[in-house]
């Protein structure tokens, strides 16, 4: 059960801080059930509604050494092999559906192969690099104490290292 004030990761969407925990005043929801009102630590105007009975889209950060441990492994994750371009999208999905950081990683490597290879970047894989890096990079500077637009660079300098 999560407390108000928890920092928590919601869908690919960021870093959140439950906000409050109750019913909602909204015709359209059922008025008897509790929900999580998160509210986004990056856009205090962006809020969740998460029913509390199922919070299968919120997770808790990785902690420090977590995510110290993934930025480590990250030359040694594999990228994903998309046999038809016609499910590719649907293949980004379903690796990251379970929002597990190391797979939000292996679908980032795979839009960096391919713009690597292809020497542009597609909308679909341009879309994907911006919604994971944002989510990923949240996470990562929450649980490290680093600002988010120094985490690409502090994975960069640490990934460097573990593949020498």
């Amino acid at each position: 059960m999560l407390s108000r004030g928890d920092a928590v990761v919601y869908k690919c969407r960021g870093l959140y801080e439950v906000e409050d925990i109750g019913t909602l005043d909204f015709s359209f929801v059922d008025s008897s059930r509790k929900y999580y009102t998160l509210r986004s630590v990056e856009d205090a105007r962006d809020r969740a509604y998460v029913p509390a009975d199922d919070a299968a889209n919120i997770r808790r950060p990785v902690s420090r050494e977590e995510a110290l441990e993934l930025i480590g492994r990250i030359p040694q994750i594999e990228t994903l092999e998309v046999k038809n371009e016609k499910t590719r999208e649907q293949e980004y999905k379903a690796c990251i559906a379970d929002f597990c950081p190391e797979n939000w990683v292996r679908v980032l490597k795979t839009t960096y192969k391919r713009t690597k290879s292809r020497g542009s970047v597609t909308s679909l894989d341009r879309k994907y690099q911006m919604l994971l890096e944002h989510a990923l990079y949240s996470e990562f500077s929450y649980a490290l104490g680093i600002p988010a637009e120094e985490i690409g660079q502090f994975i960069a300098e640490h990934t460097e290292r573990a593949e020498k």
